[in-house]
């Protein structure tokens, strides 16, 4: 029989243990390809796809960062996955020695077995991204606002077959080299003999534990811009801590329940918690992988879908309260017809004007800042009863001026460290001269107020408010250059008021260009661009996300012939199929759920020093992606396990015959 028929019936008879190997190959395959595709797309040769270039070039610099991602990914995992392989078929090496079968071809034999593999990841990934090509590209057409058709690049063919060709072949070769004669005869001796009884230490287990809480305590208290700071220390003590955790804590742990009698000596738990404590010694580095992988990909989804979520807050739409905003100044100060026009065409579009604010702003010198250059700052003036209108309706709080008084109003939320505690910035002169056309007077500072009531776009947008008597009087003084007109627009859904903003904004033409602000305008260019940036990731994630699991599947699985044994013995003395289910559902339960819920503390440690970072509240966001991936984990979980049931009972029958 030639070695590519040994190659391919051992491939069938083994099916079990290379299938999730095989399916992680083709959807990196997939992936990879897909991305290719897009970017090698015939439109590029025409200029930019999007209309937005934030979203052309977020897009492109997005996919070109995964697809370097993909390929160190596929090195590593597929490294990996050759060693736990090539390690578990210690024996079998051993016996095709002992039959006559030299180390030369041996490796050729393994060669062979990896080509086959390689030829029908490569093919089936190509032909599944082929596939799914065109509902990527209906995907990127609704993020990125173009029409993009259909295509196939050759190139990227060439490069996707090319490349995961050399990737695959070249970890190939590599691994050859692993496969001795000695290591062979050795392996056949580990065989038949008895594992000694994992042993731990104290010292590293606590040490383990301790860096975690370091690592857990850093990154929920520090704040503000010492995040980015502490992230790479907080990382390394963290990832430290997982592997003494993993490695000695996790068998500390065991060993106490295995000395408790009253959980040990609880029916199966006897069998079930012997059995746990080899089972993660033998396992606590895949765990701990495992581990790492997950809370990279948590975290990653964590912090995309943060951002897609908190979009008006990133970019400061928290402090332009007005949906729509129109200002007037100049040639347009008694432009009243494009106003008329705009609420025209918010109701043509099916828009509901709930408030309409239009509010006179003057705008006069403070001399009490003065610059190097010598020229003074100017500043709009708003007057008490307006100020509380526009107040009153977003639902802040009222301010009472009196007559010589001003409040200086800060737009955002302006803070300063003073010992760790946060206060709120103060205006910094007791007293201002405020000059409207020469004439001059003196006003007392009465105190400021945090928070814009104005949409007021490209200029300075901080307010002083002014007495009614005082507004006034200066009102009288001021010249048509002096005065600004805001026109405020609230409407019911302004989310969705993107294409009726554009339309706004062509009837106002160039005269408006820097005096009209629409919300749905930044928001929907920042969601494309974030809920480009979470489709792309998600792609990735799911990518570690299944490298994680396979990885554990690779470990399960490599050993089920040795707990078949094991379980057909256990059968003779009594213990029921029921009871064997639940002892290995246990066991399986345990080692992929302790990576999850380890990779799940960990993300939301690091989403709170986010949430420091940004100053937001996240937790909820991460709580949704976390639901999301439990979900995916227990299907994965239920498939496994009834794979591993029928696999140990179908090995305890040929066993019994």
């Amino acid at each position: 029989m030639k070695l590519y028929n040994i190659a391919l019936k051992n491939l069938k008879g083994n099916l079990y243990r290379y299938i999730m190997y095989y399916f992680s190959n083709v959807f990196t395959v997939a992936v990879f390809f897909i991305f290719s595709n897009f970017i090698f797309h015939p439109r590029f040769d025409e200029g930019p796809l999007a209309p937005s270039g934030t979203v052309h070039m977020g897009a492109i610099t997005g996919i070109t960062v995964c697809l370097i991602i993909i390929v160190i990914f596929t090195i590593l995992f597929v490294s990996y996955a050759s060693s736990i392989f090539l390690k578990a078929r210690g024996k079998e090496f051993g016996l095709l020695s002992l039959f006559g079968m030299t180390s030369k071809q041996i490796r050729k034999y393994v060669f062979v077995e990896r080509n086959i593999i390689t030829v029908l990841s490569v093919a089936t990934g190509l032909i599944t991204g082929i596939l799914f090509s065109k509902l990527f590209f209906m995907a990127m057409e609704a993020f990125m606002n173009i029409s993009l058709p259909f295509s196939i690049s050759w190139k990227a063919l060439a490069l996707t077959i090319g490349l995961f060709f050399i990737l695959f072949e070249a970890v190939n070769i590599l691994s050859l080299f692993r496969i001795r004669n000695k290591e062979i005869v050795e392996q056949l001796k580990i065989e038949k003999m008895p594992k000694e009884l994992p042993s731990f230490s104290k010292f590293k287990s606590l040490l383990g534990i301790g860096l975690l809480i370091i690592g857990y305590s850093a990154a929920w208290i520090v704040d503000g811009a010492f995040v980015v700071f502490a992230m790479i220390p907080v990382v390394l003590i963290v990832v430290a801590g997982t592997y003494f955790v993993f490695t000695q804590f996790s068998l500390l742990l065991a060993s106490r329940l295995t000395n408790n009698k009253t959980i040990f000596h609880n029916r199966t738990n006897l069998v079930a918690f012997s059995q746990m404590r080899f089972k993660l010694k033998d396992t606590a580095k895949v765990l701990f992988l495992a581990s790492v992988l997950g809370a990279i990909t948590f975290t990653a989804t964590e912090t995309i879908f943060s951002f897609f979520t908190e979009i008006p807050n990133i970019i400061g739409l928290k402090n332009m309260p007005q949906d729509i905003s129109i200002i007037q100044e100049g040639e347009n100060l008694n432009d009243n017809l494009s106003i008329v026009k705009a609420m025209d065409i918010l109701k043509d579009y099916g828009f509901v004007v709930e408030e309409y604010q239009r509010v006179k702003l003057i705008r006069v010198i403070n001399e009490k800042e003065e610059y190097e250059d010598g020229h003074v700052s100017d500043i709009l003036a708003i007057s008490n009863s307006d100020y509380n209108k526009l107040a009153s309706y977003m639902g802040k709080e009222k301010v009472q001026v009196g007559e010589g008084e001003v409040i200086y109003n800060y737009p955002f939320r302006t803070v300063y460290y003073d010992e760790g505690i946060v206060k709120n910035i103060e205006f910094p002169y007791e007293v201002v001269t405020l000059n409207i056309n020469g004439e001059t007077g003196d006003f007392t500072v009465k105190g400021e107020v945090h928070g814009s009531v104005t949409t007021l776009l490209n200029r300075r947008s901080d307010l002083i408010i002014l007495n009614d008597a005082d507004y006034n009087r200066i009102s009288k003084k001021a010249e048509e250059k002096d005065l600004v007109i805001f026109n405020g627009i609230y409407i019911d859904s302004w989310k969705t008021s993107y294409r009726t903003s554009l339309k706004i904004q062509e009837m106002l033409g160039e005269r408006y260009d820097e005096f009209f602000f629409s919300k749905a305008i930044p928001y929907r260019e920042m969601r494309n661009m974030y809920g480009l940036a979470l489709f792309i990731g998600f792609f990735i994630a799911f990518l570690f996300f299944i490298a994680s699991g396979s990885i554990i599947y690779f470990k399960l699985f490599n050993e089920i012939k040795q707990d078949g044994l094991e379980y057909n013995i256990l059968k003779k003395i009594g213990i029921t199929r029921k009871e064997m289910k639940g002892m290995i559902t246990k066991q399986i339960a345990v080692i992929f759920f302790l990576p999850f819920i380890v990779s799940t503390i960990h993300s939301l440690f690091a989403l709170k020093s986010l949430s420091n970072l940004l100053d937001a509240k996240l937790l909820t966001n991460g709580l949704v992606v976390m639901a999301g991936y439990f979900v995916v984990q227990g299907i994965y979980f239920i498939i496994i396990r009834r794979i591993y049931l029928n696999k140990i009972d179908h090995i305890s029958e040929i066993a019994t015959e």
